[in-house]
């Protein structure tokens, strides 16, 4: 599997989805290469999967405008759209950076830097935005524990009958080994190491996927007590894996050896053996 330090180097939902600084953004073209790795090391491609720039990185970002961080031979730095050094890899780590500015770490202690490396007096303000947050519903409002089982309560039990009055339902089609919170309209459960997904909105009731693995991509878990929902999870039929929403609507059939949740819109995908490239869930920035 990919090393998941990839998606901790900086905060990149900040950069490039919605969320701004506050000062010294200035317009710049954005470099349109997309990260891409083979055997372990990282280069860049363009939207139709053409490799521009050599797999030789141990880790790589996004490009911010015209700019990427990149991990060599355990140092950060920063290259361009040609992938020329702007910045040769000299920093212990790089976090959060925009068009102009950097905050990076040197010998233990982190600086805010200018393009050029120069060492600044100051931070970079950085707006954390995020509205309408939904949590996971509780497992227990839906389902009572029941010795070693989950079973679904008599409230749910009955709006499944009211649900399709010709289905003779039966309570041991609801009970299962595991429900696992998913999001504020729905919950995984697991029955003999099968996985489905139950929407209690509306009362829709199983999907019927019965998947081998699913996996909630959860970015930011927790908010105070409260779990912050899932809007999809990865699921696994066999040996390659697929990424299904939280209503039970497959978006990517599972084609995949492996696929990694990354920032905003972004997954990271296996599409063969020790080669990852990134996809949305629209446009694919690989060669197969």
């Amino acid at each position: 599997m990919i090393n998941k330090a990839l998606f901790v180097l900086f905060i990149f939902s900040v950069v490039f989805f919605g969320c701004k600084t506050q000062q010294n953004v200035y317009p710049i073209k954005q470099v349109k290469l997309y990260p891409i790795a083979k055997n372990g090391f990282w280069g860049y491609a363009d939207e139709e999967g053409e490799l521009k720039i050599p797999y030789q990185f141990e880790k790589v970002t996004f490009f911010s405008g015209d700019r990427a961080s990149v991990e060599f031979n355990g140092k950060y730095g920063f290259v361009n759209g040609e992938g020329e050094y702007l910045i040769k890899p000299k920093y212990d780590s790089i976090g959060y950076f925009n068009h102009t500015e950097a905050i990076v770490v040197k010998k233990g202690k982190n600086f805010t830097i200018n393009r050029k490396g120069k060492k600044l007096n100051k931070g970079i303000m950085i707006s954390l935005c995020g509205n309408g947050i939904q949590y996971a519903s509780n497992p227990n409002d839906y389902f009572e524990k029941v010795g070693n089982k989950y079973i679904l309560n008599n409230r749910e039990f009955d709006n499944q009958r009211r649900l399709d009055p010709t289905t003779r339902f039966e309570i041991d089609d609801f009970t299962f080994d595991d429900v696992i919170p998913f999001s504020s309209k729905s919950v995984i459960v697991n029955n003999n190491n099968k996985f489905d997904i139950y929407i209690h909105f509306n009362s829709v009731g199983m999907k019927g996927v019965w998947a081998d693995e699913i996996v909630p991509n959860f970015e930011n878990e927790m908010q105070g007590d409260k779990l912050i929902q899932a809007n999809n999870a990865k699921f696994r039929i066999g040996d390659k894996w697929g990424l299904i929403s939280n209503l039970g609507h497959i978006e990517v059939e599972p084609e995949f050896h492996a696929i990694e949740k990354a920032p905003g819109i972004f997954y990271i995908v296996e599409y063969k053996p020790q080669h990852w490239g990134y996809m949305t869930l629209r446009k694919k920035y690989y060669k197969q």
